[in-house]
């Protein structure tokens, strides 16, 4: 299986180059040898949780040639996003057991991915509640055919080495790494964002963690003392293909012109 993984779009109307960027990424994954069975947007679609934006965003990613999944970043409010992807991708999976969260499985493909919404207002680190931890556990648990597992989420859960992104590390982080590390025999890889660059680890040493990079804009990541974010347009475009067969997993990088 081959998920082609992008990430922080943050659209707004008046960017016409961030529109531009993703336009030419999609036009890659469409043109790409390596046919995609499914691209993992994870999440930050808009800016600023403005609703008002999704109708130009998801007029972009219609033009992908295969299906796409998104979750929740810290600028998607949850039900606007939910009813976004209602009114303009209607095919897109719902909510699992009609939570208000998105949350949900997609378990069509050889590999079950299972996407949680961390979404919490002014809170670029995010939450999980319980009850999500425990609906996680079911997902991860009532798995018999043994599948390999993709989860998506979209903090790094993993100190970066970034003054600015460790900031928002968050209380959850521990339990979420604890569950995953607890299911490794079958999680093998967890897709974030968040971090606009590509930042790979091992939870517990064991369960591979990879950011995807950002299709409008980079951010330095190795300055500890960075408490801004500091926008950097000038990097290269680039994205994510993640090939899972046979339990293993190998994460390759597309540079885009």
């Amino acid at each position: 299986m081959h998920i082609f993984h992008i990430s922080d779009i943050h659209y707004q109307p008046t960017d016409i180059d961030g529109q531009r960027k993703l336009q030419r990424i999609i036009q890659s994954i469409n043109d790409s040898p390596a046919r995609p069975d499914l691209v993992a947007i994870t999440g930050d679609l808009v800016w600023k949780e403005h609703q008002e934006y999704y109708a130009g965003c998801f007029s972009i990613l219609s033009t992908l040639s295969v299906p796409y999944v998104v979750i929740s970043g810290n600028h998607d409010r949850t039900a606007d996003l939910i009813q976004a992807l209602r009114q303009y991708c209607p095919s897109h999976p719902q909510p699992s057991d009609n939570s208000p969260k998105l949350n949900y499985v997609v378990d069509s493909f050889p590999v079950r991915l299972i996407a949680l919404d961390s979404f919490k207002h002014n809170q670029g680190g995010g939450e999980l509640t319980k009850a999500d931890f425990a609906w996680l556990k079911s997902k991860l648990e009532d798995n018999s055919e043994r599948k390999p597992v993709v989860i998506l989420v979209h903090q790094y859960t993993l100190p970066t080495g970034s003054g600015f992104f460790d900031a928002h590390q968050a209380s959850w982080y521990k339990e979420f790494n604890e569950i995953v590390v607890n299911h490794a025999d079958t999680v093998k890889l967890v897709l974030c964002g968040h971090l606009h660059n590509s930042v790979s680890s091992l939870i517990g040493g064991i369960v591979p963690i990879i950011s995807g990079f950002s299709t409008n804009w980079g951010e330095d990541i190795l300055e500890p003392n960075k408490t801004e974010p500091n926008r950097d347009t000038s990097r290269p475009l680039a994205y994510l293909i993640h090939r899972i067969k046979d339990g293993n997993v190998s994460s390759y990088t597309v540079t885009v012109k």
